[in-house]
Order: structure tokens, then sequence, then C-alpha cells
């Protein structure tokens, strides 16, 4: 072969990788200017295109919830259910976001929130030591707390106030890590009386311990005790007493670690959808406000 030949031949070959396409052995990344240049050109493979393109995950939102009937609670099923579920379930799906559950003690909520393990919690107060840590929503519902105790004790509780009760020498069940308004807190802090009040884990358990006679009454949400007495059937044992505290104003609470503040505006105007339609109003009054 003489070197014209080799030359030619060498040509050739050059020629022939040239016209080798250059994604031949890897699939092409599918991009939005690409597609939208395949519809121009009408390529009949439009839909394998939209199909191959990356879709974005749904919103997801971890809910954290304690067992606070009617507010928020596990049906025997093993169904979560509740005032708070329901109006959480609405407004994530009002924002396109897949709503999930985790229950645990408040105590274990709080600890969550901080780590950012959990996304938010219905049915909060705001703080100064939460709001290091915490978004707060608009208010979206009202709470008001009473003084529960024995009935066969009631003609005696003649006081009209919290401070009274105490001073008479009585002690008072509360759930630890409740904030419930600031005039309270400062008696169970920072008062002659705070040995007198006793906190438990769960507000059932202040329940127990006022039909043992541990406690002479305890605080509790009027919806959340007329529950709890109504399903264990102790309404002739267990008396609502006139104490009782000023109502106050509900948030949600969202974990700073784990939510944008852009998240938080679009879970508000969801909450305001919600009221300004009667869709809040109506559901506390179902289940039984």
């Amino acid at each position: 072969m003489n070197w014209l030949t080799r030359m030619l031949l060498v040509v050739a070959v050059a020629m022939l990788v040239g016209c080798t396409p250059a994604n031949e052995n890897q699939p092409e990344r599918i991009t939005e200017e690409h597609h939208q240049s395949a519809t121009h050109d009408g390529d009949h493979h439009d839909d394998d295109h939209a199909m191959m393109r990356e879709v974005d995950p749904p919103c997801r939102l971890v809910l954290g919830f304690e067992s606070w009937e009617p507010y928020q609670y596990t049906s025997v099923s093993g169904e979560v259910g509740g005032v708070d579920i329901e109006i959480a379930k609405r407004a994530a799906a009002h924002i396109n976001c897949v709503l999930e559950a985790r229950q645990g003690t408040w105590r274990e909520l709080l600890e969550w929130m901080q780590d950012g393990d959990i996304d938010f919690i219905m049915g909060a107060s705001i703080t100064s030591a939460r709001e290091d840590y915490a978004w707060f929503s608009i208010p979206y519902r009202n709470e008001q707390f009473s003084l529960f105790i024995r009935s066969e004790e009631a003609p005696r509780y003649l006081m009209d106030d919290i401070e009274g009760f105490l001073a008479a020498g009585h002690k008072v069940g509360v759930v630890n890590e409740y904030f419930y308004g600031e005039e309270l807190q400062m008696l169970m802090y920072d008062s002659e009386f705070t040995d007198q009040f006793v906190g438990a884990r769960l507000n059932e358990l202040n329940l127990a311990r006022l039909l043992d006679g541990d406690i002479d009454g305890f605080l509790e949400d009027n919806l959340v005790a007329a529950s709890i007495i109504r399903r264990r059937s102790l309404e002739d044992s267990i008396h609502r007493h006139h104490i009782g505290l000023p109502a106050s104003e509900v948030y949600v609470m969202f974990s700073k670690s784990a939510v944008t503040e852009e998240e938080v505006l679009a879970f508000n105007a969801a909450l305001r959808e919600l009221m300004s339609n009667g869709y809040i109003n109506d559901l506390i009054r179902r289940y039984g406000g």
C-alpha cells in the first residue's frame, strides 16, 4: 500500500468517526427548552419527552400531635382525627401538600420541633422562648381553660379565682410545658403557691389523680375535659367549677429548622380561607363547641 492509499484510508476513517452521534451511548437529558422546541417543530414524540422530564415531588408536611380529644386523637381503628387534625388536613390540601402525622407527648413535640423532626404543631400559644425556634401562624381559634373538681367538694369551694383556691391550701394539676397565660405562669413558677401545682405528662393523669385525691382540682380546656368525662362516664363524679382562665387565641407553630417563612404565609392564606367560609366554626360546633 503506497502512501497515497494510506492517506485516503485515514481520511475515510476520520469522516466515519465524525458522523457518529455524540450521545449514542448515553440518554439525552430532556429539558423544558428542548421540549418546547420539539413541540414547535411538530415532533410526534412530545408525549415521550414530557414523561421523561423530571417532576418535582409533592409538598410534604409532618404534623406533630398529642392525644387531646376532641382536638387531636387517634381512633380505635388507628385513624388520626379531631378538630385541629381536620383543619390541618384541609389547609394542607389547600396548598397542595401531603400531610403526615407523628404522635408524642407535648414535651416530645416541642423537642422534635426544635430539632426540625416535625414541621408544625396545632393549637399552640405564643411564648418568647418558643419564638426562638418557631414561626407562628395567624390565630385560628380560641380556647378556654376551667378548673375541674370532685363533684362532692363543690359546696366547699366557694372561692372566685384560682389564687383563692390555692390560698386555701388546695393542689392543682397541670400538664407539663402547657402555657396557661401570663398570670397563671407567675403563680406556677414565681409565687408562694409554686409547690401546690402538680405536673403531669398527660391530661388524663390529672383526672386519675383527682379521683384518687392526690390533687383537689385540675385545669383543662373545656371541650377536652368534657370529652374525657363523657368517654369515661364520670359526669356525676367530676364537676366544672366556675373558676376559669381568660379565653386565649391559639396558633399553628412551625419549626424554623424545617419550614420557611414563605410556607407559613401560604398556610396562613389557607387558614384565612377556612375561617372566612365558616369551615372552622362549623367544625368546632360539630365537635360540641
